[in-house]
């Protein structure tokens, strides 16, 4: 790996309308950002860890669980902003703070607490030996087809994509196979995250992940979704 300079920045600001301070909530007795600050400094890539968030409460939780906080994440970017301003301004902090340049951010949720260190350096290893590859990210196979979709149009449904539903596209077994990124992991080149202000760049490289694993908490009904999977999972 030489001298590649990897950072991983946990986003996790204190505002939360649906679910009140969620990044500490607690899951099966554990605040929620525990279980990917541990993934993260369980991983054999990354250098540092560094969680980006402005309330004090998740500061000290943060760093109960080994996780650096060099920083308060400024006002103008702890509200909902674009994901690539909270990641570059810490990749910022850390150049300057070090005099050295960072060659891949990796952008984490403490909403995705099932994700592992593997996950982790999977995406990372994706960029390392692939040249061609701008970014790398967790995803999860997809079971709502895009070709079934309809498009809301007053009282009436329009296919969202052109043409019918029949033949084979109306059997999923005959439709390509189709991810979408799980919220897990984020790896991006520095050059690619300041040149094009973006996360997600392609050609982007892709690690699956099982779909019991990329629970993506957002809403009240998430959390109790990975509650029965923290408490039941090893059953399944």
């Amino acid at each position: 790996m030489g001298n590649i300079r990897i950072i991983g920045i946990i986003h996790a600001r204190g505002g939360s309308k649906r679910i009140p301070l969620k990044n500490i909530k607690l899951l099966n007795g554990i605040p929620l950002i525990g279980y990917i600050i541990k993934a993260a400094l369980g991983s054999k890539l990354l250098q540092r860890v560094i969680v980006s968030t402005d309330h004090p409460d998740i500061i000290r939780i943060s760093k109960d669980f080994g996780a650096e906080v060099p920083f308060v994440r400024p006002k103008d970017i702890s509200e909902d902003v674009a994901s690539e301003l909270v990641t570059q301004h810490a990749i910022k902090f850390i150049e300057d703070e070090t005099g050295e340049k960072i060659d891949i951010a990796v952008t984490m949720q403490p909403t995705t607490p099932f994700c592992r260190a593997e996950d982790i350096d999977e995406c990372i290893r994706l960029l390392l030996k692939h040249d061609d590859l701008e970014s790398a990210l967790t995803a999860k196979k997809i079971h709502e087809r895009p070709e079934w979709m309809l498009r809301i149009d007053g009282y009436k449904g329009r296919l969202f994509m052109e043409g019918d539903i029949k033949g084979d596209r109306g059997i999923s077994q005959m439709l390509p196979p189709l991810c979408i990124p799980n919220g897990a992991v984020y790896a991006t080149r520095r050059d690619v995250l300041f040149e094009k202000n973006i996360i997600i760049s392609s050609p982007v490289g892709i690690h699956l992940m099982e779909f019991e694993r990329s629970i993506d908490i957002d809403e009240p009904v998430d959390f109790k979704m990975a509650e029965f999977f923290a408490v039941h999972g090893e059953e399944l």
